[in-house]
């Protein structure tokens, strides 16, 4: 039976998967959960930030899927770098002035249309915005990458950016999936999972 283990982005709690986790054939672990097994090998599925999470834990993974996930939020170009740390900024500074509105509206953007009634500290959000500012290392796992052509907050111009040389990576774009790739299109991430998975998973 596989494992799979999940991990949210950022501004988001495990909710996010409630469409998801139905479809998924195999034994669901999250990765913020308390009394993780380490000693289990896993499927990671990270979404965004969450897929970091993943990539930086040092956990056993048989396969990684980021959906709309990132190495380097800001990319390697300059210009890139620049636009998208401004970003980061203003992002930070609405979370300080009101969390919970700003989350509200950060996930509505995402298109993700349910409440989220879990709190998440202030200190949390800010740690996070802190990881997206720096570059990471891929962890050398087979890796899908999903992205979405009308994500503006993970476009693909950074998932091409991240992983395009990576010669473990596969790359693969949906449309109209806004930055929820896991909620809104579930059903067809959950086929493009199985199938990178009977690929390059030796049971």
């Amino acid at each position: 039976m596989t494992n799979y283990l999940l991990s949210h982005g950022f501004g988001f709690t495990n909710d996010y998967w409630r469409n998801l986790v139905p479809l998924l054939d195999g034994e669901i672990h999250f990765f913020d959960e308390l009394n993780l097994d380490k000693s289990k090998t896993y499927v990671g599925i990270g979404h965004s930030l969450g897929f970091l999470k993943l990539n930086n834990s040092g956990l056993k993974f048989e396969a990684l899927v980021a959906l709309q996930g990132f190495l380097n939020y800001c990319g390697s170009l300059d210009r890139m770098q620049k636009v998208r740390k401004i970003a980061l900024q203003k992002v930070r500074n609405k979370i300080i002035e009101n969390k919970n509105e700003s989350l509200r509206q950060f996930r509505s953007f995402c298109g993700y249309a349910d409440n989220v009634t879990t709190d998440i500290p202030l200190s949390t959000l800010l740690a996070e915005l802190e990881m997206m500012e720096h570059s990471y290392k891929h962890c050398g796992v087979k890796t899908l990458v999903i992205g979405s052509s009308d994500d503006v907050i993970v476009p693909m111009s950074i998932i091409n950016d991240n992983f395009s040389k990576l010669s473990n990576a596969t790359i693969l774009q949906l449309d109209y999936a806004k930055h929820a790739l896991g909620y809104i299109k579930s059903q067809v991430v959950v086929e493009k999972i199985r199938e990178f998975c009977v690929l390059n998973i030796i049971n």
